[in-house]
């Protein structure tokens, strides 16, 4: 719910010299009261709770709140929680916010639960005064508000998780303040984080944003997985997981890891071992990625002047570190905190600070000497020289370290809009190393053209495979289709030819095996030039030392030796079980012929006169075999 309000001016005479000590700057804050909770008010948003929350808050206390923002902007409030115990009027236990404008407005008193006021606020005015009271009561979590500028709609509360939004990818704004809020979070920014984590909890571990200034987040959400990994990074140690219907992504820019060209420091400790052999704990070892060994790098004193350095090689944008302890099981070596330091040739050297901070910023390191600690550097530096300096330590300085990072652009200075008033010169030559460079913009560089090379030889090499099986199928179709040839006794004959007038080429009858007849016109015919295909012959199978030319359905006589069939072939009659059936001969004593078919002729006068062909078949004699 969004609700305008308008008050006539009220005389606080804090405010007023909070607006005069303000003068141009943007956001000023003021604070006073016992029942002041957790406040974290950055450049453009903040976070404010009741004593003790999500605690009951305690009794008879007041607590007041002041802000201002840059002149032409107004104030989006968003209600996280509201849980102050309910009184007629809330006279005794409130929550009120009004402002300062040409006309009185306020908004409250409140008291109750959430179900009673608006989640979101819009006011009109560049000042807020938030004001929280608290008598005799029972219970009661207090409350929890953030706000930024409305140039932020988006604004949502630290204690929003994934599960609150159903779209597949959405963005919004994270207020400053969020870190040390209640609220659990799963995972880590490589694998994700379950669903159920507080979104800007888990942005801030994933280092897109900072605690201290928040800011906007893009998160997707993805099917979950089965187990969600601890990590500990910026100050925050999220919790192992199990299995989630969704799993968050946030995005994150400018997020791989540096190759480390080359590590110096201060000094290196150097001890024996158990057998007498001499250890050095050199800066070479300080690399998180390198394996081989178990030690990492140690100074050989114990005082803030140690510093492990870190040349990448040329100038990076520097997003991020990750550290981690000796790794030795004989000792438990870590650095607890740190601070950075960064120069672009090595000799000129700046203190990293925070955003809205004039101190040099003092990062959270390791708890033990085995976990990997990641933290992110928000804003971003360029530099090509990074120093570490540890503050504090367990037993030893010890640290292993790798950066994050990325290639920066130069970003070209507009001559209509110079710095100062001096105009630019012209260059004359590339800049050198000492030359001044204006501030870098991140560019994240994606190389798509090596994934559409990798598809290209892909496809190429399926379709090389693809043509090849084709072609062989053809070959192979092509030879099963040519010209086939069957097997008989004796030759080989084209199957166009029947296997039976293939073999009747090959039992072409002797000239003593032909008898040749005499037609009524009383020329003689030979037969052996007719074509032998008008005749059917049986097929010839010779069976051990007796043997028939032709095929019989006689019964042999015992004297032939008779002991099984001879005759193996499609005129077979099937085995009846006690001996096989044959055919008796006629009681005809003649002679049994095969008759060529002749075909009969129209001419009544030439159908009387016929060409008869007869084929003596004569049985194999004991002599012939």
């Amino acid at each position: 719910m969004s609700l305008s309000l308008h008050l006539a001016p009220e005389s606080h005479l804090l405010l007023v010299l909070l607006a005069i000590l303000a003068g141009r700057k943007g956001l000023v804050q003021g604070q006073q009261g016992d029942g002041c909770g957790h406040t974290v008010i950055g450049l453009e948003s903040g976070t404010l709770t009741s004593k003790n929350y999500p605690g009951t808050y305690p009794n008879h206390t007041f607590c007041k709140w002041e802000l201002r923002v840059a002149p032409g902007k107004s104030i989006i409030l968003r209600l996280g929680d509201l849980d102050i115990e309910y009184t007629e009027d809330c006279s005794s236990n409130s929550l009120k916010i009004y402002t300062s404008s040409s006309a009185n407005s306020s908004y409250g008193p409140y008291c109750g639960n959430m179900n009673e006021v608006p989640s979101t606020i819009q006011l009109t005015s560049n000042a807020m005064t938030v004001e929280f009271r608290s008598g005799t009561h029972i219970s009661g979590r207090g409350f929890l508000l953030s706000y930024t500028t409305t140039d932020h709609s988006d604004l949502i509360s630290c204690l929003d998780k994934g599960i609150h939004y159903s779209q597949q990818s959405f963005s919004k704004y994270c207020p400053a303040g969020c870190k040390n809020v209640t609220g659990d979070v799963w995972g880590n920014l490589q694998q994700g984080y379950r669903d159920t984590s507080v979104l800007c909890k888990a942005a801030i571990h994933a280092g897109a944003i900072s605690d201290d200034l928040g800011g906007p987040i893009s998160v997707i959400l993805r099917r979950g997985i089965t187990l969600y990994e601890a990590a500990s990074a910026n100050g925050i140690l999220t919790k192992t997981g199990p299995l989630s219907e969704k799993r968050m992504q946030i995005s994150k820019d400018c997020s791989g890891v540096l190759k480390n060209r080359h590590f110096s420091a201060s000094s290196s400790w150097t001890e024996k071992n158990d057998i007498g052999e001499l250890i050095v704990w050199s800066p070479d070892k300080a690399n998180v990625s390198s394996k081989g060994h178990p030690w990492a790098w140690a100074a050989s004193s114990d005082n803030e002047e140690e510093w492990l350095q870190i040349d990448v090689g040329e100038r990076r944008n520097i997003t991020g570190i990750v550290t981690k302890g000796s790794t030795n099981n004989g000792y438990n070596f870590y650095v607890k905190t740190y601070k950075i330091s960064y120069s672009k040739d090595g000799k000129s050297w700046r203190i990293y600070k925070s955003k809205n901070s004039k101190e040099g910023k003092v990062f959270e390191g390791n708890t033990n000497d085995q976990q990997l600690v990641r933290n992110n550097f928000i804003p971003s530096f360029v530099g090509r020289y990074i120093r570490i300096k540890p503050l504090t330590w367990s037993q030893r300085i010890a640290m292993k370290v790798e950066l994050i990072g990325c290639k920066v652009l130069q970003r070209i200075r507009q001559f209509g809009n110079p710095r100062s008033s001096k105009p630019l010169p012209k260059p004359t030559g590339p800049p050198t190393e000492s030359s001044t460079l204006p501030d870098p913009v991140v560019v994240e560089k994606h190389t798509p053209g090596f994934n559409l090379m990798v598809i290209l030889i892909v496809v190429g090499f399926v379709v090389i495979i693809s043509a090849a099986a084709l072609l062989l199928c053809l070959y192979c179709k092509k030879r099963k289709t040519g010209p086939r040839k069957d097997c008989s006794f004796i030759e080989v004959c084209d199957k166009s030819v029947t296997k039976q007038n293939c073999q009747r080429g090959q039992l072409k009858p002797t000239e003593s095996e032909i008898i040749t007849y005499t037609s009524e016109e009383g020329s003689s015919r030979n037969f052996t030039e007719n074509d032998m295909s008008e005749y059917a012959e049986p097929d010839i199978i010779q069976v051990g030392i007796t043997a028939q030319k032709t095929s019989s359905t006689f019964k042999p006589s015992v004297d032939d030796g008779y002991t099984i069939p001879l005759v193996v072939s499609h005129y077979d009659v099937p085995f009846s079980g006690k001996d096989h059936e044959y055919a008796e001969p006629l009681s005809n004593p003649e002679p049994e012929y095969a008759t060529p078919f002749v075909e009969q002729s129209t001419d009544p006068e030439q159908s009387t006169k016929k060409n008869v062909c007869i084929v003596k078949v004569v049985p194999a004699t004991p002599e012939a075999l």
